[in-house]
């Protein structure tokens, strides 16, 4: 478990792929590389496995050595949130369990979402999983799990010892954080954002503690949020605007062109998702995505060895 853990998580705590061969299998050699590659680039947190790492395709068997593997290569370095989404309570409190056995230092989840939850079954949950657990819980609203306003945020908050953060990836993510900020005091340690840190700026300005996007750009995200945190902003604005090109192109192909740019720098052998719905780059893709890449070069300052 990492020191970090005893202060406010902050920062740039990005989500690795979950690397597969061509065959759909895990790549377990990738895991360890793209976990590396995280925590090198400057990530100041690793978070997996999540949305953004496919959760939903693996196994319990696979989620178990995905949080088992991630403690260990990142031995320390920085922070690792498990994600433990499950289909009911009994199995996301299992999986919570097991990653803080395992040496996580916090995990993340929605409330289990396989059908709809009612009435006061996700303020269960959160106070089922707080009571499993010691290490804290961030609440992930997302409007898959059930978008849930400011004021039950701050409810969950104050009611649950071990609930202390919120991943807010709602519709007004900044309306909510601010008016969560505001009811919630000191029960809420911290809000981080998502979208791929398009918003970064902003969230700053309304006391986000953090982001969570996908690590491929593990080196210029962190670089934007140090800038910030130094009082730099024009220099983190115009490295946040160099970057949306590509945020932008991601945001309409997601896992596939994270995977994408995790091959190209070296960090991964295949770009390789799991079915079903998996979605196929073409021609014209590619050659878009060489294109945006080539403009941002300066800013990948990982290179692989």
């Amino acid at each position: 478990m990492n020191d970090m853990a005893e202060g406010q998580f902050r920062g740039i705590f990005a989500i690795p792929a979950t690397p597969f061969h061509e065959d759909e299998s895990l790549d377990r050699k990738s895991l360890e590389s793209v976990l590396h590659f995280t925590v090198e680039s400057g990530c100041h947190g690793v978070v997996m496995p999540v949305m953004a790492s496919e959760y939903q395709t693996l196994t319990d068997a696979e989620r178990t050595m995905v949080v088992e593997t991630a403690v260990r290569v990142v031995a320390g370095r920085v922070p690792v949130v498990a994600g433990v989404t499950g289909v009911s309570n009994p199995h996301s409190i299992g999986l919570a369990q097991m990653a803080q056995d395992a040496g996580a230092d916090a995990v993340i989840a929605m409330a289990p979402h396989s059908r709809p939850p009612r009435g006061t079954e996700i303020s269960e949950f959160f106070g089922q999983l707080s009571r499993a657990v010691s290490v804290p819980v961030f609440i992930q609203n997302h409007t898959a799990g059930g978008a849930l306003s400011a004021g039950q945020l701050a409810d969950l908050c104050r009611s649950f010892d071990n609930v202390r953060y919120v991943k807010e990836e709602t519709a007004f993510p900044g309306h909510v954080t601010t008016r969560l900020l505001e009811l919630a005091g000191d029960a809420c340690e911290g809000v981080m954002g998502g979208s791929s840190c398009r918003n970064v700026i902003s969230e700053y300005h309304r006391g986000m503690c953090g982001n969570m996007p996908a690590s491929h750009f593990g080196d210029p995200m962190s670089r934007i949020w140090e800038l910030l945190d130094s009082g730099q902003e024009d220099e983190a604005k115009e490295v946040h605007r160099r970057m949306l090109p590509f945020l932008n192109f991601e945001g309409l192909y997601g896992v596939a062109a994270f995977k994408e740019v995790l091959v190209r720098r070296g960090v991964i052998a295949s770009a390789t998702a799991r079915s079903p719905g998996r979605v196929t780059l073409d021609a014209a893709d590619h050659a878009e995505i060489s294109t945006l890449l080539a403009e941002i070069d300066d800013l990948l300052t990982w290179k692989k060895a």
